[in-house]
């Protein structure tokens, strides 16, 4: 189940654990190295992934036609263009793949979202784990959400083993998410060499949700009056991709890892925020059954006016909540650690302000 499995005159060589496969002896050193298919490059973790996988893989991406990738000017990437339901693309990424790394995914907490949502994150990630299991791709990284894991009433730790129950919320990104994992999991069983991350909120240079109308924003412009009554798991980007990668060499087949980082509440991060970027944060705090109440009114008014973001219903379902996660799975099993947030925050507020 090792991607690093070279074929050579009808036997099977095998090297070290590792992938990437840096300690092969020099004759072999000098070959290609494993072909690495990622689907999703174009989003905010892909920005930053990408590199990383640079430095041992050679890549193929999937991006949809037409589609420009500077972000990848000065690597060689090879290009297919195509979208998770379109079957001959995802063939052609998969020729000759050693591994998989699935990021693709639709992200809304628009209610009207729901259905596009199950097609492109459950039933694209299901094609393209059956398609991954028959092609004989020998280690298939899919990247999942804490979104897809569990909430909590209180500020508890939840971990891997945590029951979903997000289900009564009629969340779309976090039901379909689920729907995915579990897709991904029956493959597992069918054979497939497959992991699956589950990762937090994340800040870095190219989240476009962090931009203008986001909690950075907000924060610099001081328009953020109160704070939401929950907790929240965040994370820097740069922490997680390293994750992802360790999971790929690392991680148990049918198994899921969280790459969390801190726990913060909702003042928190909003504190956390003011301190790394300047501005103001909130010093008052909403009762939770105060925006509870208001996820439902907003939730009647949806259905005749439709959402807007960044504040739908879903968001403020979320918001009275606790989505603090333990990460020691990943660090015992992955030797993986998660720093601080704000190197993260640092970064989006320069891409934001330009400096």
């Amino acid at each position: 189940r090792d991607p690093c499995v070279e074929r050579r005159e009808g036997h099977r060589r095998r090297y070290p654990r590792r992938v990437g496969c840096a300690n092969r002896p020099k004759r072999y050193r000098e070959r290609v190295n494993p072909l690495c298919f990622v689907t999703g490059a174009s989003g905010f973790v892909g920005r930053h992934l990408v590199p990383q996988l640079a430095r041992e893989f050679r890549l193929r991406v999937l991006a949809r036609a037409g589609q420009p990738l500077p972000q990848f000017d000065g690597l060689a990437v090879e290009r297919i263009d195509g979208r998770l339901d379109d079957q001959a693309a995802v063939r052609a990424g998969l020729a000759g793949a050693d591994c998989v790394v699935h990021l693709a995914a639709l992200v809304s907490f628009r209610p009207q979202d729901r259905a596009e949502m199950f097609a492109v994150n459950t039933n694209g990630t299901e094609l393209l784990a059956a398609a991954a299991r028959r092609a004989g791709v020998r280690r298939f990284v899919h990247v999942s959400t804490i979104s897809a894991v569990a909430f909590s009433l209180r500020p508890e730790l939840l971990d891997e083993r945590t029951p979903y129950n997000f289900g009564p919320l009629r969340i779309g990104y976090c039901d379909s998410k689920f729907a995915a994992e579990q897709a991904v999991l029956r493959e597992a069983r069918h054979g497939l060499d497959a992991v699956i991350v589950n990762p937090p909120s994340m800040y870095g240079r190219g989240d476009r949700r962090k931009g203008d109308g986001s909690l950075i924003g907000m924060v610099l412009a001081g328009g953020v009056r109160v704070a939401p009554p929950g907790g929240i798991n965040v994370a820097n980007v740069e922490d997680v991709c390293d994750g992802i990668v360790r999971a790929l060499h690392r991680g148990r087949t049918g198994e899921r890892y969280i790459l969390g980082g801190e726990n913060l509440t909702g003042a928190g991060l909003l504190q956390r925020i003011a301190d790394v970027v300047g501005g103001r944060a909130p010093r008052r705090r909403v009762p939770r059954r105060v925006v509870d109440a208001g996820a439902r009114v907003l939730g009647w008014s949806e259905r005749w006016l439709g959402s807007r973001v960044p504040v739908t219903s879903e968001v403020l379902r979320l918001a009275g909540r606790y989505l603090w996660y333990s990460s020691a799975k990943a660090e015992r099993e992955l030797d993986w650690r998660a720093g601080p947030v704000d190197a993260g925050i640092a970064a989006a507020h320069r891409e934001l302000t330009g400096n």
